[in-house]
């Protein structure tokens, strides 16, 4: 009999080890991944839309279908799946009581995904770049004032500064105003995005970039706030910059380069025998593994000026730090199902012999690690900012390896600049290529 308990004991390991090889959505989502990496944007949708996608994982697909359609240059049609993923999002809020059961009982993964926070705001701020890219800035209006909606709601929700004041989401809001010429909200978003670079950089990388100490100059000089200019001038060493008059002459180029993919999501777990003569006992978790992204930053060369792009939003960063906080609450409903597992193990135990290891069996087979995430986000996002006088340019880019050295080069011909308008090119870079070269 000890004989044959312990061989069922060593089946049981075999089977685990076979187990961890088994797929998980993280490891679903590489063909698309490869695809991308090859600049066949056709290839990678086709694998998108061949997946059978379980009705748990449908905002995933929304999401991901959204940014390889953007990637594509198709802005209107990555919109209409952006639209359906924010109204999934608000059915989603509130997850039912039997899905919360179910997931305490089996695993996290077996719950309808709603997004991180930080993905629910990217799916509003990804809207915007849409309708600032279709010239359709009243629009991209809507879209700032829900993000601004976003950021409060996050923060009633007590998560703490990583979500309730996004630097990325506030800078671009900040954009959007200056854009239609309110000047009092957007100098009060380029303080909130001021405000939240110093909170984020509590948590991760997430250093303050030049250009909004510029911008934070150019605002407070034009709406009279003269004692806080003072105090940005001093803190910053600037005292030359570019007025919002001056500004408002010239046609301004906005340069978004969206570097690499953000870090994939896998599982760690670990597999104790509850001794003396207890049942196995397994507790998986997520973790991040991090990507290696073929380029470090974008330079900008149009009519004589050289410009260099800056990171704005560190998404792969600010992904793990989502992940650290929420760790915790993780592994406390981790233990708990090792607790209720245990228990219904031994209980079946004492009915059957037999039983008893199948539920336990069952349990190490159920326990797996949620590694679902917006996987089609870039690992950063980088922006350059370019004012020039109105007229006709043609914009080369050079992107640089990770040691500063020219990778490849992408050009952009007959960029027509409009006195006082915003013009919005983005590029999307996976491996060697460009994935999105099409402006309007």
């Amino acid at each position: 009999m000890i004989f044959i308990d312990s061989f069922v004991r060593a089946l049981l390991l075999i089977l685990l080890l076979v187990l961890a090889g088994c797929a998980s959505y993280s490891k679903g989502f590489a063909p698309i991944a490869a695809e991308l990496a090859q600049r066949d944007l056709g290839g990678a949708l086709a694998l998108l839309d061949a997946e059978k996608t379980v009705e748990r994982n449908r905002l995933l697909f929304l999401m991901n279908r959204g940014m390889l359609l953007r990637m594509h240059g198709e802005f209107a049609a990555s919109n209409q799946e952006f639209f359906a993923a924010k109204q999934l999002v608000e059915e989603l809020n509130a997850l039912s009581l039997r899905e919360q059961t179910t997931a305490l009982a089996i695993n996290d993964g077996t719950r309808s995904y709603a997004g991180a926070p930080y993905e629910q705001v990217m799916l509003n701020l990804y809207r915007a770049l849409n309708f600032l890219e279709l010239g359709q800035l009243d629009e991209a209006r809507v879209e700032a004032l829900q993000v601004d909606l976003l950021l409060g709601e996050l923060g009633d929700k007590e998560l703490g500064p990583l979500f309730s004041n996004d630097p990325f989401a506030r800078y671009l809001t900040a954009l959007i105003y200056e854009a239609t010429g309110e000047t009092s909200n957007a100098m009060i978003a380029y303080r909130s995005s001021y405000q939240a670079y110093q909170e984020h950089q509590a948590r991760y990388p997430a250093p303050l970039p030049r250009q909004l100490e510029l911008d934070l100059l150019r605002a407070s000089a034009a709406v009279g706030l003269s004692a806080e200019n003072s105090e940005f001038v001093a803190e910053f060493g600037i005292d030359n910059w570019q007025s919002s008059e001056q500004l408002r002459r010239e046609g301004e180029l906005v340069f978004l380069f969206h570097n690499g993919l953000a870090p994939v999501k896998v599982e760690e777990s670990v597999v104790l025998p509850d001794l003396p003569k207890g049942p196995l006992v397994r507790i998986a978790l997520p973790t991040y593994q991090r990507r290696q992204n073929c380029f470090s930053r974008a330079r900008l060369k149009i009519a004589g000026r050289i410009v260099e792009t800056e990171v704005f939003q560190n998404i792969e960063e600010l992904a793990i730090a989502e992940l650290e906080r929420n760790r915790p609450a993780i592994l406390a409903r981790a233990t708990a199902r090792v607790i209720l597992k245990h228990q219904m193990s031994k209980q079946a135990g004492k009915e059957n012999g037999l039983a008893g290891l199948l539920v336990n069996l069952s349990g190490l087979l159920t326990e797996r690690a949620d590694t679902r995430s917006w996987m089609s986000l870039p690992a950063s996002i980088q922006l350059a900012r370019v004012a020039l006088p109105a007229g006709e340019y043609d914009l080369e880019v050079e992107l640089l390896d990770p040691y500063g050295q020219l990778a490849t080069r992408l050009f952009y011909p007959a960029i027509r600049l409009q006195p006082g308008e915003k013009y919005f090119i983005s590029s999307h870079e996976v491996a060697e290529g460009s994935l999105l070269r099409r402006r309007r």
